[in-house]
Protein backbone atom coordinates (compact mmCIF):
# COMPACT_ATOMS: atom_id res chain seq x y z
CA UNK A 1 0.00 0.00 0.00
CA UNK A 2 2.83 2.39 0.87
CA UNK A 3 4.50 1.80 -2.50
CA UNK A 4 1.23 2.36 -4.39
CA UNK A 5 0.53 5.64 -2.57
CA UNK A 6 4.14 6.80 -2.98
CA UNK A 7 4.06 6.11 -6.72
CA UNK A 8 0.72 7.92 -7.00
CA UNK A 9 2.15 11.08 -5.44
CA UNK A 10 5.34 10.71 -7.49
CA UNK A 11 3.41 10.84 -10.76
CA UNK A 12 1.22 13.63 -9.39
CA UNK A 13 4.34 15.62 -8.48
CA UNK A 14 5.93 14.99 -11.89
CA UNK A 15 2.81 16.20 -13.67
CA UNK A 16 2.36 19.38 -11.62
CA UNK A 17 6.10 20.15 -11.57
CA UNK A 18 6.57 19.68 -15.31
CA UNK A 19 3.43 21.73 -16.01
CA UNK A 20 5.41 24.87 -15.16
CA UNK A 21 8.27 24.07 -17.52
CA UNK A 22 6.90 22.27 -20.56
CA UNK A 23 3.56 21.05 -21.89
CA UNK A 24 3.22 17.93 -19.69
CA UNK A 25 0.85 15.88 -21.81
CA UNK A 26 3.08 12.81 -21.54
CA UNK A 27 3.26 13.14 -17.75
CA UNK A 28 -0.50 13.50 -17.64
CA UNK A 29 -0.73 10.32 -19.69
CA UNK A 30 1.50 8.41 -17.25
CA UNK A 31 -0.45 9.73 -14.26
CA UNK A 32 -3.82 8.76 -15.75
CA UNK A 33 -2.62 5.27 -16.75
CA UNK A 34 -1.26 4.64 -13.26
CA UNK A 35 -4.43 5.88 -11.57
CA UNK A 36 -6.81 3.88 -13.74
CA UNK A 37 -4.84 0.64 -14.06
CA UNK A 38 -3.05 0.43 -10.71
CA UNK A 39 -4.23 2.87 -8.02
CA UNK A 40 -7.99 2.44 -8.35
CA UNK A 41 -7.61 -1.29 -9.04
CA UNK A 42 -5.64 -1.72 -5.82
CA UNK A 43 -8.30 0.21 -3.89
CA UNK A 44 -11.03 -2.04 -5.26
CA UNK A 45 -9.23 -5.22 -4.27
CA UNK A 46 -8.09 -4.03 -0.84
CA UNK A 47 -10.16 -1.07 0.38
CA UNK A 48 -13.59 -1.21 -1.25
CA UNK A 49 -14.80 -4.83 -1.27
CA UNK A 50 -18.24 -3.64 -2.41
CA UNK A 51 -16.64 -3.00 -5.83
CA UNK A 52 -14.82 -6.33 -5.92
CA UNK A 53 -17.52 -7.85 -8.13
CA UNK A 54 -16.20 -5.68 -10.99
CA UNK A 55 -12.98 -7.65 -11.16
CA UNK A 56 -13.12 -10.98 -13.07
CA UNK A 57 -9.71 -12.30 -11.96
CA UNK A 58 -7.59 -12.19 -8.77
CA UNK A 59 -5.37 -9.17 -8.09
CA UNK A 60 -2.17 -11.20 -8.43
CA UNK A 61 -3.11 -12.41 -11.91
CA UNK A 62 -4.07 -8.93 -13.10
CA UNK A 63 -0.99 -7.17 -11.70
CA UNK A 64 1.23 -9.93 -13.08
CA UNK A 65 0.49 -8.41 -16.47
CA UNK A 66 -0.36 -4.79 -15.67
CA UNK A 67 2.80 -3.90 -13.72
CA UNK A 68 5.40 -5.05 -16.31
CA UNK A 69 3.18 -3.77 -19.14
CA UNK A 70 3.06 -0.26 -17.66
CA UNK A 71 6.76 -0.37 -16.82
CA UNK A 72 7.57 -1.06 -20.48
CA UNK A 73 5.20 1.67 -21.66
CA UNK A 74 6.59 4.20 -19.18
CA UNK A 75 10.18 3.22 -19.99
CA UNK A 76 9.60 3.92 -23.68
CA UNK A 77 8.22 7.36 -22.79
CA UNK A 78 11.02 8.30 -20.41
CA UNK A 79 13.85 7.11 -22.64
CA UNK A 80 12.65 8.95 -25.74
CA UNK A 81 11.12 12.04 -24.16
CA UNK A 82 13.16 15.24 -24.15
CA UNK A 83 11.48 18.00 -22.22
CA UNK A 84 11.62 21.38 -23.91
CA UNK A 85 11.25 24.38 -21.65
CA UNK A 86 9.39 26.73 -23.95
CA UNK A 87 7.62 28.78 -21.29
CA UNK A 88 9.91 31.72 -22.10
CA UNK A 89 8.73 31.61 -25.70
CA UNK A 90 5.15 32.52 -24.79
CA UNK A 91 6.20 36.14 -24.30
CA UNK A 92 7.02 36.22 -28.02
CA UNK A 93 3.50 35.38 -29.15
CA UNK A 94 2.03 38.09 -31.33
CA UNK A 95 -1.50 38.86 -29.98
CA UNK A 96 -2.77 39.59 -33.47
CA UNK A 97 -1.49 36.27 -34.80
CA UNK A 98 -2.98 34.46 -31.81
CA UNK A 99 -6.40 36.01 -32.45
CA UNK A 100 -6.27 35.22 -36.17
CA UNK A 101 -5.36 31.59 -35.55
CA UNK A 102 -8.19 31.37 -33.04
CA UNK A 103 -10.65 32.84 -35.54
CA UNK A 104 -9.44 30.43 -38.23
CA UNK A 105 -9.83 27.35 -36.04
CA UNK A 106 -13.31 28.39 -34.93
CA UNK A 107 -14.29 29.15 -38.52
CA UNK A 108 -13.19 25.71 -39.75
CA UNK A 109 -14.85 23.91 -36.84
CA UNK A 110 -18.23 25.63 -37.11
CA UNK A 111 -18.23 25.64 -40.93
CA UNK A 112 -18.04 21.85 -41.12
CA UNK A 113 -20.73 21.56 -38.47
CA UNK A 114 -22.96 23.92 -40.43
CA UNK A 115 -22.38 22.00 -43.69
CA UNK A 116 -23.32 18.79 -41.93
CA UNK A 117 -26.49 20.47 -40.63
CA UNK A 118 -27.36 21.38 -44.22
CA UNK A 119 -27.14 17.72 -45.16
CA UNK A 120 -23.84 17.54 -47.03
CA UNK A 121 -22.94 13.81 -47.24
CA UNK A 122 -19.74 12.21 -45.97
CA UNK A 123 -18.92 14.79 -43.30
CA UNK A 124 -19.61 12.68 -40.21
CA UNK A 125 -16.10 11.31 -39.78
CA UNK A 126 -14.53 14.70 -40.56
CA UNK A 127 -16.66 16.53 -37.99
CA UNK A 128 -15.52 14.08 -35.32
CA UNK A 129 -12.11 15.71 -35.73
CA UNK A 130 -12.92 19.30 -36.72
CA UNK A 131 -15.30 19.63 -33.74
CA UNK A 132 -12.37 19.86 -31.32
CA UNK A 133 -10.68 22.65 -33.30
CA UNK A 134 -12.95 25.16 -31.57
CA UNK A 135 -11.40 24.41 -28.18
CA UNK A 136 -7.87 24.77 -29.53
CA UNK A 137 -8.95 28.02 -31.16
CA UNK A 138 -10.51 29.31 -27.95
CA UNK A 139 -7.21 28.80 -26.12
CA UNK A 140 -5.55 31.16 -28.60
CA UNK A 141 -7.62 34.01 -27.17
CA UNK A 142 -5.75 33.83 -23.85
CA UNK A 143 -2.80 35.35 -25.72
CA UNK A 144 -4.86 38.07 -27.37
CA UNK A 145 -6.75 39.84 -24.58
CA UNK A 146 -9.84 41.73 -25.63
CA UNK A 147 -13.48 41.71 -24.62
CA UNK A 148 -14.50 40.05 -27.89
CA UNK A 149 -11.90 37.29 -27.61
CA UNK A 150 -12.71 36.55 -23.99
CA UNK A 151 -16.40 36.38 -24.87
CA UNK A 152 -15.62 33.90 -27.66
CA UNK A 153 -13.49 31.79 -25.32
CA UNK A 154 -16.27 31.74 -22.73
CA UNK A 155 -18.95 30.83 -25.26
CA UNK A 156 -16.90 27.96 -26.68
CA UNK A 157 -16.31 26.42 -23.27
CA UNK A 158 -19.93 26.99 -22.27
CA UNK A 159 -20.77 25.02 -25.39
CA UNK A 160 -18.47 22.25 -24.17
CA UNK A 161 -20.34 22.19 -20.86
CA UNK A 162 -23.69 22.16 -22.66
CA UNK A 163 -22.66 19.22 -24.86
CA UNK A 164 -21.44 17.27 -21.82
CA UNK A 165 -24.74 17.84 -20.01
CA UNK A 166 -26.79 17.11 -23.09
CA UNK A 167 -25.13 13.79 -23.80
CA UNK A 168 -24.24 12.76 -20.25
CA UNK A 169 -20.66 12.05 -21.40
CA UNK A 170 -18.08 14.12 -19.57
CA UNK A 171 -14.71 12.84 -20.80
CA UNK A 172 -14.25 15.65 -23.34
CA UNK A 173 -15.25 18.18 -20.68
CA UNK A 174 -12.61 16.84 -18.28
CA UNK A 175 -9.86 16.69 -20.89
CA UNK A 176 -10.35 20.09 -22.52
CA UNK A 177 -10.74 21.85 -19.18
CA UNK A 178 -7.43 20.23 -18.20
CA UNK A 179 -5.75 21.43 -21.39
CA UNK A 180 -7.08 24.94 -20.81
CA UNK A 181 -5.65 24.81 -17.28
CA UNK A 182 -2.23 23.86 -18.68
CA UNK A 183 -2.28 26.89 -20.98
CA UNK A 184 -3.27 29.09 -18.03
CA UNK A 185 -0.23 27.78 -16.13
CA UNK A 186 2.17 29.03 -18.79
CA UNK A 187 0.30 32.17 -19.72
CA UNK A 188 0.20 33.45 -16.14
CA UNK A 189 3.31 31.68 -14.85
CA UNK A 190 1.56 29.89 -12.00
CA UNK A 191 3.76 28.72 -9.15
CA UNK A 192 4.10 25.08 -8.13
CA UNK A 193 1.97 25.75 -5.06
CA UNK A 194 -0.81 27.33 -7.12
CA UNK A 195 -0.68 24.55 -9.72
CA UNK A 196 -0.95 21.85 -7.08
CA UNK A 197 -3.73 23.64 -5.22
CA UNK A 198 -5.78 24.06 -8.39
CA UNK A 199 -5.52 20.34 -9.22
CA UNK A 200 -6.55 19.36 -5.69
CA UNK A 201 -9.53 21.72 -5.80
CA UNK A 202 -10.68 20.03 -8.99
CA UNK A 203 -10.96 16.66 -7.23
CA UNK A 204 -14.35 17.39 -5.54
CA UNK A 205 -15.81 18.37 -8.93
CA UNK A 206 -14.57 15.09 -10.40
CA UNK A 207 -16.10 13.15 -7.51
CA UNK A 208 -19.46 14.92 -7.84
CA UNK A 209 -19.68 14.36 -11.59
CA UNK A 210 -18.65 10.71 -11.37
CA UNK A 211 -21.07 10.01 -8.53
CA UNK A 212 -24.04 11.63 -10.29
CA UNK A 213 -23.29 10.51 -13.84
CA UNK A 214 -25.14 7.19 -13.81
CA UNK A 215 -28.32 8.65 -12.32
CA UNK A 216 -28.11 11.60 -14.70
CA UNK A 217 -27.86 9.30 -17.72
CA UNK A 218 -30.79 7.19 -16.56
CA UNK A 219 -32.91 10.31 -16.10
CA UNK A 220 -32.06 11.77 -19.51
CA UNK A 221 -31.45 8.72 -21.70
CA UNK A 222 -34.23 6.38 -20.63
CA UNK A 223 -36.31 8.70 -18.46
CA UNK A 224 -38.29 11.75 -19.39
CA UNK A 225 -36.18 14.39 -17.69
CA UNK A 226 -34.66 17.22 -19.69
CA UNK A 227 -30.88 17.40 -19.50
CA UNK A 228 -29.25 20.49 -18.05
CA UNK A 229 -27.65 22.15 -15.07
CA UNK A 230 -30.89 22.13 -13.07
CA UNK A 231 -31.26 18.34 -13.23
CA UNK A 232 -27.58 17.77 -12.53
CA UNK A 233 -27.70 20.06 -9.48
CA UNK A 234 -30.84 18.34 -8.21
CA UNK A 235 -29.23 14.90 -8.46
CA UNK A 236 -26.04 16.14 -6.81
CA UNK A 237 -28.03 17.50 -3.87
CA UNK A 238 -29.83 14.18 -3.49
CA UNK A 239 -26.55 12.28 -3.38
CA UNK A 240 -26.35 11.78 0.34
CA UNK A 241 -23.10 11.61 2.29
CA UNK A 242 -23.79 9.64 5.44
CA UNK A 243 -22.96 11.82 8.41
CA UNK A 244 -21.13 9.01 10.18
CA UNK A 245 -18.94 8.16 7.19
CA UNK A 246 -15.61 9.69 6.39
CA UNK A 247 -15.18 11.31 2.99
CA UNK A 248 -13.16 8.38 1.59
CA UNK A 249 -15.96 5.98 2.55
CA UNK A 250 -18.79 8.01 1.08
CA UNK A 251 -20.90 6.69 -1.77
CA UNK A 252 -19.58 9.46 -4.03
CA UNK A 253 -15.94 8.47 -3.55
CA UNK A 254 -16.65 4.75 -3.89
CA UNK A 255 -18.59 5.28 -7.11
CA UNK A 256 -15.77 7.50 -8.43
CA UNK A 257 -13.22 4.76 -7.77
CA UNK A 258 -15.46 2.32 -9.60
CA UNK A 259 -15.88 4.64 -12.57
CA UNK A 260 -12.16 5.34 -12.88
CA UNK A 261 -11.24 1.65 -12.81
CA UNK A 262 -9.94 0.43 -16.18
CA UNK A 263 -8.72 -2.91 -14.87
CA UNK A 264 -12.05 -4.66 -15.18
CA UNK A 265 -12.13 -4.92 -18.98
CA UNK A 266 -8.44 -5.83 -19.09
CA UNK A 267 -9.16 -8.54 -16.52
CA UNK A 268 -11.88 -9.96 -18.78
CA UNK A 269 -9.39 -10.03 -21.65
CA UNK A 270 -6.75 -11.82 -19.57
CA UNK A 271 -9.35 -14.32 -18.40
CA UNK A 272 -10.65 -15.11 -21.89
CA UNK A 273 -7.47 -14.95 -24.01
CA UNK A 274 -6.04 -17.46 -24.82
CA UNK A 275 -8.19 -19.85 -22.74
CA UNK A 276 -11.36 -19.39 -24.81
CA UNK A 277 -10.29 -17.02 -27.57
CA UNK A 278 -6.88 -17.43 -29.27
CA UNK A 279 -4.39 -14.64 -29.66
CA UNK A 280 -4.89 -12.53 -32.76
CA UNK A 281 -1.21 -12.88 -33.70
CA UNK A 282 -1.17 -9.38 -35.15
CA UNK A 283 -4.20 -9.74 -37.44
CA UNK A 284 -6.20 -7.09 -35.58
CA UNK A 285 -3.17 -4.82 -35.51
CA UNK A 286 -2.76 -5.11 -39.29
CA UNK A 287 -6.44 -4.37 -39.84
CA UNK A 288 -6.03 -1.31 -37.59
CA UNK A 289 -3.17 -0.05 -39.74
CA UNK A 290 -5.17 -0.61 -42.91
CA UNK A 291 -8.16 1.20 -41.43
CA UNK A 292 -6.06 4.19 -40.41
CA UNK A 293 -4.68 4.76 -43.92
CA UNK A 294 -7.83 4.08 -45.91
CA UNK A 295 -10.81 6.27 -46.71
CA UNK A 296 -14.35 5.08 -46.05
CA UNK A 297 -15.41 6.40 -49.46
CA UNK A 298 -12.98 3.94 -51.05
CA UNK A 299 -13.26 1.18 -48.44
CA UNK A 300 -16.80 1.35 -47.02
CA UNK A 301 -16.21 -1.82 -44.95
CA UNK A 302 -13.18 -0.40 -43.11
CA UNK A 303 -13.07 -0.85 -39.36
CA UNK A 304 -15.20 1.56 -37.34
CA UNK A 305 -13.86 3.62 -34.46
CA UNK A 306 -15.24 2.45 -31.12
CA UNK A 307 -16.82 -0.68 -32.58
CA UNK A 308 -17.98 -3.10 -29.90
CA UNK A 309 -17.05 -6.14 -32.01
CA UNK A 310 -13.49 -6.37 -30.71
CA UNK A 311 -14.60 -5.78 -27.12
CA UNK A 312 -17.20 -8.54 -27.23
CA UNK A 313 -14.85 -10.93 -29.04
CA UNK A 314 -11.96 -10.69 -26.59
CA UNK A 315 -13.90 -10.18 -23.36
CA UNK A 316 -16.94 -12.39 -23.97
CA UNK A 317 -19.08 -9.60 -22.51
CA UNK A 318 -22.11 -8.50 -24.52
CA UNK A 319 -22.77 -4.78 -24.54
CA UNK A 320 -26.21 -3.29 -24.50
CA UNK A 321 -27.56 -1.57 -27.57
CA UNK A 322 -25.96 1.75 -28.60
CA UNK A 323 -23.03 1.13 -26.22
CA UNK A 324 -19.44 0.88 -27.39
CA UNK A 325 -16.28 0.11 -25.44
CA UNK A 326 -12.71 -0.82 -26.22
CA UNK A 327 -10.22 -3.12 -24.55
CA UNK A 328 -7.67 -0.33 -24.19
CA UNK A 329 -4.08 -0.16 -25.42
CA UNK A 330 -2.87 -2.68 -22.85
CA UNK A 331 -5.52 -5.20 -23.88
CA UNK A 332 -4.94 -4.47 -27.56
CA UNK A 333 -1.24 -5.25 -27.47
CA UNK A 334 -1.87 -8.34 -25.34
CA UNK A 335 -4.38 -9.94 -27.73
CA UNK A 336 -2.22 -9.10 -30.75
CA UNK A 337 1.25 -10.06 -29.53
CA UNK A 338 0.80 -12.22 -26.45
CA UNK A 339 2.23 -11.78 -22.96
CA UNK A 340 5.88 -11.11 -23.78
CA UNK A 341 5.35 -9.58 -27.20
CA UNK A 342 2.99 -6.99 -25.75
CA UNK A 343 5.76 -5.65 -23.50
CA UNK A 344 7.94 -4.87 -26.52
CA UNK A 345 4.95 -3.40 -28.35
CA UNK A 346 4.06 -1.12 -25.42
CA UNK A 347 7.67 0.03 -25.13
CA UNK A 348 7.67 1.00 -28.81
CA UNK A 349 4.25 2.63 -28.41
CA UNK A 350 5.53 4.83 -25.57
CA UNK A 351 8.70 5.68 -27.47
CA UNK A 352 6.81 6.67 -30.62
CA UNK A 353 4.37 8.79 -28.61
CA UNK A 354 7.24 10.66 -26.93
CA UNK A 355 9.05 11.11 -30.24
CA UNK A 356 6.00 12.50 -32.05
CA UNK A 357 5.18 15.04 -29.34
CA UNK A 358 8.77 16.24 -29.08
CA UNK A 359 9.10 16.38 -32.86
CA UNK A 360 5.99 18.53 -33.17
CA UNK A 361 7.07 20.91 -30.41
CA UNK A 362 10.58 21.34 -31.87
CA UNK A 363 9.39 21.63 -35.45
CA UNK A 364 6.34 23.86 -35.02
CA UNK A 365 5.85 25.20 -31.49
CA UNK A 366 9.29 26.59 -30.68
CA UNK A 367 9.46 28.70 -33.87
CA UNK A 368 5.81 29.78 -33.52
CA UNK A 369 4.70 29.27 -29.88
CA UNK A 370 0.98 29.91 -30.46
CA UNK A 371 0.90 26.49 -32.13
CA UNK A 372 1.06 24.96 -28.66
CA UNK A 373 -2.74 24.82 -28.89
CA UNK A 374 -2.33 22.07 -31.48
CA UNK A 375 -0.60 19.69 -29.03
CA UNK A 376 -3.74 18.66 -27.09
CA UNK A 377 -5.70 18.54 -30.33
CA UNK A 378 -3.26 16.11 -31.95
CA UNK A 379 -2.40 13.93 -28.97
CA UNK A 380 -5.43 14.09 -26.67
CA UNK A 381 -6.36 10.44 -27.16
CA UNK A 382 -2.98 9.30 -25.84
CA UNK A 383 -4.10 10.37 -22.37
CA UNK A 384 -7.31 8.34 -22.39
CA UNK A 385 -6.28 4.97 -21.01
CA UNK A 386 -9.49 3.25 -22.08
CA UNK A 387 -8.89 3.84 -25.79
CA UNK A 388 -7.44 1.12 -27.99
CA UNK A 389 -4.56 1.46 -30.45
CA UNK A 390 -6.83 2.01 -33.45
CA UNK A 391 -8.60 4.95 -31.86
CA UNK A 392 -5.37 6.59 -30.69
CA UNK A 393 -3.40 6.10 -33.90
CA UNK A 394 -6.31 7.09 -36.13
CA UNK A 395 -6.85 10.31 -34.18
CA UNK A 396 -3.17 11.24 -34.50
CA UNK A 397 -2.93 10.50 -38.23
CA UNK A 398 -6.18 12.27 -39.11
CA UNK A 399 -5.29 15.09 -36.72
CA UNK A 400 -2.00 15.68 -38.50
CA UNK A 401 -3.76 15.78 -41.88
CA UNK A 402 -6.11 18.45 -40.57
CA UNK A 403 -3.19 20.32 -39.00
CA UNK A 404 -1.25 20.40 -42.28
CA UNK A 405 -4.31 21.66 -44.17
CA UNK A 406 -5.26 24.37 -41.66
CA UNK A 407 -1.64 25.34 -41.06
CA UNK A 408 -1.11 25.80 -44.81
CA UNK A 409 -3.99 28.30 -44.82
CA UNK A 410 -2.57 29.99 -41.71
CA UNK A 411 0.89 30.28 -43.29
CA UNK A 412 -0.51 31.54 -46.59
CA UNK A 413 -2.79 34.19 -45.14
CA UNK A 414 -0.40 35.66 -42.59
CA UNK A 415 3.10 34.80 -43.78
CA UNK A 416 4.21 38.46 -43.73
CA UNK A 417 2.95 39.03 -40.21
CA UNK A 418 4.62 35.83 -38.99
CA UNK A 419 7.92 36.71 -40.68
CA UNK A 420 7.99 40.13 -39.05
CA UNK A 421 7.12 38.61 -35.68
CA UNK A 422 9.87 35.98 -35.59
CA UNK A 423 12.82 36.85 -33.34
CA UNK A 424 16.15 37.29 -35.06
CA UNK A 425 17.59 34.02 -33.81
CA UNK A 426 14.86 32.12 -35.69
CA UNK A 427 15.31 34.04 -38.93
CA UNK A 428 17.42 32.50 -41.71
CA UNK A 429 20.37 34.69 -42.56
CA UNK A 430 23.23 34.61 -45.05
CA UNK A 431 26.58 36.30 -44.89
CA UNK A 432 29.76 35.83 -46.83
CA UNK A 433 30.91 32.82 -44.81
CA UNK A 434 27.83 31.86 -42.82
CA UNK A 435 25.62 28.87 -43.59
CA UNK A 436 21.90 29.21 -43.62
CA UNK A 437 20.52 29.02 -40.07
CA UNK A 438 17.34 26.99 -39.90
CA UNK A 439 14.30 28.85 -38.68
CA UNK A 440 13.40 26.07 -36.26
CA UNK A 441 16.82 25.50 -34.71
CA UNK A 442 17.08 25.43 -30.92
CA UNK A 443 19.55 27.18 -28.68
Amino acid sequence: MVLIVFTFFLFYFLFTYKAGKTYPLLYLMLFVYFVQYVFTVYLIYNVYPVLRRQMPIPQEQLFEYVIPALLCLFLGVFLFNKDINFSKHFAKINPELAARLGHLLLFVSFTFEFLSFLGFPGLGSIISFTYFLRFAGAMCYLFSPSILNYVLLTLVYLGLTRDALRGGVFIDFFMWMTYLYLIFVHKYNWSMKLRSTFVLLAVPLLVIIQSVKDDYRKATWTGRRESGVELFTELAQKKNFDEGDEFQNSDAVISTVGRLNQGWHLGMVLKRVPNKEPFSNGEDFISDIKGIFSLRLIAPDKKKIGSKDKFEKFTGHKLIRNTSMTIGVLGDFYVNFGYWGSFLGLFIYGAVAAFLINFFIKKYVVPDPIKIVWVPYLFSYLVRSGNDFYMVANSIVKGFLIFFAVNAIYEFLWSDLRRNNLPNKYMPRLSNNEPLVQANSLD
